[in-house]
């Protein structure tokens, strides 16, 4: 491809013409003595920079007379970048028209209505509850004396006074386990995953059923507009073509689409359950008073909070 000094020489040889450079029109260096196109020299046409906001539409002067121009085909979709080929010849250049006078601004159009609210889209469904970690291990008991062994079987004498009361076994424990929520309308489950003497009690509470939807939320304040797109590579350089009028600003470009979101990390593996105590021995367990069954949503936790109570009275949980 020829470059901007070149295309000044080709017109000092003779074949654009002949004049002088004017004072401020050529670059220096590029116009032979005495010879130099009567009008100024272009190089070719850089990339396009982002377009800017668009003004006032003014009234269009009148358009000079435009030289021949070849008809352009439709834009294809681009393709991958091959390898330059050689640059053809430039064509002739087509006579400049003159450009019309500049006309008066026109009057600003009034601003169009705002469009209406859209309606709020549905909530999400709830999330999955989480796993229940392990429950802690139960204390190691004290160890117990070993029984002497029996002597031998003497006169019987006489009867003794009463004795003393002899010491009480070790409590039993309660503890609240895992505590879940059901499906809709199931009923509300106590089930014992420890033991006897160390009891953890899993309970399960019933979802209750969904509320209806609320009203419709206030629109939102405008997002931020986008950024810019990047600019696309320039394409070859077409044959130069008869300068017409300015056109008017053209409208913004669109922006450019947000970018995916990054996708969710795995959740880990729960650890492994840690070993279970030795089992105390033992000890005298003194049964709560009993409770209902609950019967709907409503009354599930005053039913579960009786039960608290009645085994807080009986000695099986802690106050």
């Amino acid at each position: 491809m020829r470059d901007f000094r070149q295309m000044n020489f080709d017109y000092g040889q003779g074949r654009c013409g002949s004049g002088c450079c004017p004072t401020g029109c050529c670059p220096t260096g590029c116009c032979p003595t005495g010879c130099c196109p009567t009008g100024c020299m272009m190089g070719p046409t850089g990339p396009q920079g982002p377009v800017g906001p668009r003004g006032p539409q003014g009234i269009a002067g009148a358009v000079g007379p435009m030289g021949p121009m070849g008809p352009q085909g439709p834009e294809g979709a681009q393709g991958p970048a091959g390898i330059p080929g050689a640059t053809g010849a430039t064509g002739p250049a087509g006579a400049t028209g003159a450009q019309g006078p500049m006309g008066p601004q026109g009057i600003a159009g009034p601003v169009g209505a705002t469009g209406a609210t859209g309606a709020t889209g549905a909530a999400g469904a709830a999330g999955a509850a989480g796993p229940t970690g392990p429950a802690g291990a139960t204390g190691a008991a004290g160890a117990e004396g070993p029984t002497g062994p029996t002597g031998p079987t003497g006169p019987t004498g006489p009867t003794g006074p009463a004795g003393t009361a002899g010491t009480a076994g070790t409590a039993a424990t309660i503890q609240v386990g895992a505590v879940t929520t059901g499906a809709p309308g199931s009923a509300a489950t106590v089930t014992n995953s420890g033991t006897p003497s160390a009891a953890v009690f899993d309970i399960a509470i019933p979802a209750g059923p969904t509320g209806p939807a609320g009203p419709a939320g206030a629109a939102g304040a405008a997002g931020a507009e986008g950024p810019t797109g990047p600019t696309g590579p320039a394409g070859p350089t077409g044959a130069a073509g008869a300068a017409g009028a300015e056109g008017p600003t053209g409208p913004t470009g669109p922006a450019g689409a947000a970018g995916a979101a990054g996708a969710a990390g795995a959740e880990g593996p729960t650890g492994p359950t840690g070993p279970a105590g030795p089992a105390g021995p033992a000890g005298t367990v003194t049964p709560a008073a009993a409770v209902t069954d609950a019967t709907s949503t409503t009354d599930i936790v005053t039913q579960f909070n009786t039960l608290l109570a009645n085994m807080r009275a009986a000695g099986l949980l802690a106050t």
